[in-house]
């Protein structure tokens, strides 16, 4: 198991491993303790954040000769795998430097927290912003919350089932008043949006935690489900995109959304009839889980190679991460002059953004 999720979709009986697999790894944190990749890893929130305060000093350390190989060898992560970039300035800064909300809450049909997932917000902040013009683009008021902490995702998945659920009480704490009062809560990392959507409700209970996951969504499934793309003056490049979904979405129902909106603001897109990358999360980074990830992820590069589509688009992290690693195409016209130095593919929301009429 690599906590993909694709059993509970694929299996008659819809039986959740990965979620047996975090219960059993919990279990055995309790009784044998564990390793520091594995606490570096549910802690990666704080990791990030220090990473982007010492930014670009810490994207330079990883480059330095043997640091790799250092690392491989005293913490297990491979020293073949890219790892992710740190931006000194992340999105929370980008947003308030902008002057917050751009569509007056008074004047917008919707309102939005957006939630600063970590990975959105430290190392690929491009994707957040992606988001916060398309859906100002929809007449959406958006906010993003100071008073909420990570996910709980890392933890979760590692199996720090004490930790993500201290995460996840003190965000539906901080959201469900809001959501209360009219708010939806809207995410751009899949993984992060599944966990606010289905995990929550395997960590706690009562009405709170209800009415957090019900209103709680993933960017493009938020555009798709309220047809706040029919708002948006497109004028999409002459592009054709392969999509590749992300497992936890696909295990919950919720990954069509991005093809039906790429196509409505004007993509020629190809879904692929794709299975996990192999990266899945942290997996893909284990030194002795490398090659098998690889592997894994080969499938998927063949069938972005057998594609017509000139680029592919993947709404989630590690895919990208995998994606750039098996070398697929990149089709650098839909990412933003900030990511000049990029190599991993765009975002749907950043092909949205890039079909935004200016």
């Amino acid at each position: 198991c690599i906590g993909c999720k694709g059993c509970s979709k694929d299996c008659p009986s819809e039986v959740d491993l990965a979620k047996m697999k975090v219960e059993v790894a919990n279990e055995y944190h309790e009784r044998h303790g564990s390793s520091l990749r594995d606490k570096m890893f549910a802690n990666i929130d704080a990791l990030n954040a220090l990473g982007s305060t010492l930014a670009p000093l810490s994207n330079w350390a990883a480059k330095v000769p043997g640091a790799r190989t250092v690392m491989e060898k005293t913490v297990g992560i491979a020293k073949d795998r890219s790892l992710p970039t740190f931006h000194s300035e992340t999105l929370v800064d980008w947003f308030e430097n902008r002057g917050g909300a751009q569509v007056s809450e008074s004047e917008a049909d919707h309102k939005v927290l957006l939630f600063p997932d970590t990975y959105t917000t430290y190392n690929a902040p491009d994707a957040g912003k992606a988001a916060v013009r398309v859906l100002e683009a929809a007449n959406v008021h958006v906010e993003i919350p100071d008073d909420v902490t990570g996910s709980g995702r890392p933890p979760f998945s590692k199996g720090f089932l004490d930790l993500a659920r201290e995460q996840a009480a003190t965000n539906v704490d901080a959201l469900a008043p809001q959501v209360r009062d009219g708010w939806d809560v809207v995410v751009v990392e899949p993984s992060d949006a599944v966990m606010l959507q289905s995990d929550y409700g395997d960590l706690l209970s009562g009405p709170d935690v209800e009415s957090v996951r019900a209103n709680s969504y993933g960017v493009c499934e938020y555009l798709d489900a309220f047809r706040l793309d029919d708002a948006i003056g497109f004028d999409a490049p002459d592009r054709s995109l392969a999509y590749h979904g992300h497992c936890h979405q696909k295990a919950t129902k919720k990954d069509h959304h991005a093809v039906g909106v790429l196509r409505r603001a004007g993509y020629r897109v190809d879904p692929l009839d794709s299975g996990c990358c192999g990266m899945a999360g942290s997996f893909g980074y284990e030194a002795e889980h490398h090659a098998m990830s690889l592997a894994i992820g080969e499938e998927l590069g063949s069938q972005v190679d057998d594609s017509d589509a000139a680029s592919v688009v993947a709404p989630g992290a590690s895919c990208r991460t995998q994606l750039s690693d098996l070398g697929t195409r990149v089709d650098r016209s839909l990412l933003s002059d900030a990511d000049a130095g990029r190599v991993e593919p765009p975002t749907p929301i950043e092909a949205l953004a890039a079909a935004v009429e200016a």
